[in-house]
């Protein structure tokens, strides 16, 4: 009995020394990727696995006792299935290779365990794992243990049970509980020291540390970056003579070095450095001492901070100063100050004439709402909403104490955009700019933008709409017909002989006949919602939302016969004068499914139809296997 314990100890020990190493290699560990780091932490614990295997307790030829599952099992909890393959693998091959009547019974045993790790990492799925993970997983090995023992033929149970039973599950649960919580203070302590590595390397400012022979430590990202480095390991152990030249390097050192020997640290010393760009550059440095335990200085810590933009800032602060008082007297926007109750305090020459109708008013010491009255009564400005003049001045009068901007269209015609912006005092800045030639062009470009659009959709012979914007207008009014839910007719429309008509009478005669047949569309289709179109050639196209099959007819028969009441001669036909063939389809109440693909072939079959059956007539579309006669129905 004393000796079995003194083996688990043993066994013990090794799980100790097992754990030290992986804990001392975890940080190093952190920068490795998941599927190495799970490998390398499966064949450690494999490898663990095996030294408890060769200071096992023998209890039968054959069958031995040690502490191998506690070590597979965190194995697989903590690496997941790569690890506990790996871990499990090299421990079953080394059971099998020291054989005797127990081997096949454990390696089951190290298949158990490492499962027992997997299914508790698939209970926890994706949050951290806890020490109470570990304590569950503690009871269910030195559990799963006990009953291993109680499985074994009586006698040998009977032997293991009273001689070896305590003390395995003993020291597999405390091996476990050990191993985990090793574990997880070594994968914090990795993870806070990479994250203290990660906070100095990504930091915004160039941050880095130097030892007390001023050479680089650790440095983060830029300055890495600024000195033509890839990454910051690649300046460890150099010195400034590796980065600036010799003169500059040996003023630097010899400050740092003074600044370690007194313990004085240099704050916000401000530079003046040429820029990769060869522009001027403006940095600001604090370098402060690095004290070990016992007070000794160890190095330095330093933060440069590039402050070429806040310079540049102030710069630009004072030339704004110095352009001030000019900029008053002679900016050509109205400049006015009012305090904080509303009186005027201060307005330049151009915001008192560029209000004409109200400029005596607007003189320090008046408040703005007598100014307000001043210009309601005088009519100054004419987009104040009528008999809302009380609002419109409470509604300015509140706009002082914020940024607010309006626009004014003046009595003369002219527009003024006034701006608004409170001051920390709690006084009110009011800049007036005349925006008049802004509105002017602003309005040139509206109607450009009308003219150009209808250029973009209407045919520019007929005036009608063009094919891109019938496509567009069908797709809309075919939805909004789909959900009220109503009729929906379409006509295609084709000139009977129109060859033959270009060819005899000529091009510019056949334009004409085209704005004709568009003129006759304009004139009979009288609903506002109806729309027609140059559909591509001679051919036009017509949609009617809201119109069923029979009201459709009646409007492409009054097409047809307005055409042919014209009477243009057309000796090319056989009927002497120009004709149109129309086509007809039409999508009822009860159709719930509705393409404009599907209604335009039918009703471009229709006016197939209506040709062949020898034109100058309206056709309504039927289906193909409901026509009887090649000369359809008309």
């Amino acid at each position: 009995m004393h000796t079995a314990w003194y083996d688990l100890y043993a066994n013990l020990a090794v799980v100790a020394l097992l754990l030290s190493v992986w804990t001392h290699a975890q940080y190093w560990l952190e920068n490795r990727t998941p599927i190495l780091r799970n490998i390398l932490f499966g064949a450690l614990m494999g490898i663990g696995a095996v030294a408890t295997m060769i200071l096992s307790v023998e209890l039968l030829p054959g069958v031995f006792i040690d502490l191998r599952t506690s070590i597979l099992a965190v194995a697989a909890l903590f690496g997941g299935p790569l690890s506990a393959l790996v871990a499990s693998a090299i421990a079953i091959a080394y059971r099998l290779f020291i054989g005797g009547d127990g081997a096949m019974a454990g390696a089951m045993s190290i298949a158990l365990a490492s499962a027992l790790g997997l299914v508790l990492l698939a209970l926890i799925r994706r949050r951290a794992i806890r020490h109470t993970d570990v304590l569950a997983l503690a009871l269910l090995v030195a559990g799963t243990t006990l009953a291993s023992i109680k499985m074994l033929p009586k006698d040998s149970a009977t032997l293991m049970w009273d001689n070896f039973a305590l003390p395995a599950a003993v020291m597999i649960f405390v091996a476990v509980m050990l191993a985990g919580a090793a574990i997880l203070h070594g994968r914090n302590a990795a993870h806070e020291q990479y994250l203290l590595r990660a906070a100095l390397a990504q930091a915004p400012n160039f941050q880095y540390i130097k030892n007390a022979k001023s050479e680089f430590v650790a440095v983060n990202q830029g300055v890495a970056t600024i000195n033509g480095f890839a990454t910051p390991d690649d300046m460890e152990g150099k010195t400034d003579f590796d980065l600036v030249p010799p003169d500059r390097a040996q003023a630097l050192i010899v400050a740092e070095q003074e600044i370690m020997r007194t313990g004085v640290p240099i704050t916000d010393n401000e530079e003046v450095l040429p820029g990769a760009n060869g522009d001027q550059r403006w940095f600001t440095t604090t370098k402060v001492p690095l004290y070990n335990r016992d007070g000794g200085v160890i190095g330095l810590a330093g933060v440069t901070q590039d402050v070429t933009t806040r310079k540049q800032l102030e710069t630009e602060l004072r030339d704004s100063r110095n352009l001030l008082s000019y900029a008053l007297t002679e900016m050509s926007d109205g400049l006015a100050m009012f305090d904080k109750s509303g009186v005027l305090i201060f307005s330049n020459d151009r915001y008192r004439s560029i209000f004409p109708s109200t400029s005596d008013m607007r003189v320090p010491g008046v408040h703005l709402r007598d100014i307000l009255k001043a210009v309601i009564a005088t009519g100054e400005q004419t987009n104040i909403p009528e008999n809302a003049g009380d609002a419109w001045m409470e509604k300015i009068l509140t706009n002082l104490g914020k940024d607010s901007v309006e626009e004014a269209r003046l009595s003369d015609g002219s527009w003024l955009y006034i701006r608004t912006r409170p001051t920390p005092d709690g006084s009110a800045m009011v800049v007036v700019s005349d925006i008049s030639e802004i509105k002017q062009a602003e309005q040139k470009l509206v109607d450009l933008n009308v003219e150009l659009q209808q250029l973009a959709t209407t045919d520019g012979l007929t005036n009608l709409l063009n094919r891109r914007a019938f496509d567009n207008a069908i797709d809309i009014e075919l939805g909004r017909a789909a959900r009220a839910r109503t009729d929906f007719s379409v006509l295609m429309i084709d000139i009977d002989h129109f060859k033959p008509y270009n060819d005899t009478y000529g091009h510019p005669a056949g334009d004409e006949c085209l704005r004709v047949v568009a003129q006759c569309l304009r004139s009979t289709l009288t609903r506002s919602t109806d729309i027609a179109a140059r559909y591509g050639g001679e051919e036009f196209a017509v949609i009617l939302p809201g119109i069923d099959e029979d009201q459709a007819y009646q409007s492409a028969e009054k097409i047809r016969q307005s055409l042919r009441a014209l009477s243009i001669p057309h000796s090319g036909s056989k009927k002497n004068v120009i004709t149109v063939s129309i086509g007809l389809a039409t999508y009822p109440p009860s159709a719930i499914h509705r393409r404009a693909s599907e209604i335009l072939t039918r009703a471009d079959e229709a006016l197939y139809d209506a040709k062949a059956a020898g034109r100058d007539r309206v056709t309504g579309w039927q289906r193909r296997h409901d026509i009887q006669s090649p000369t359809g129905t008309s």
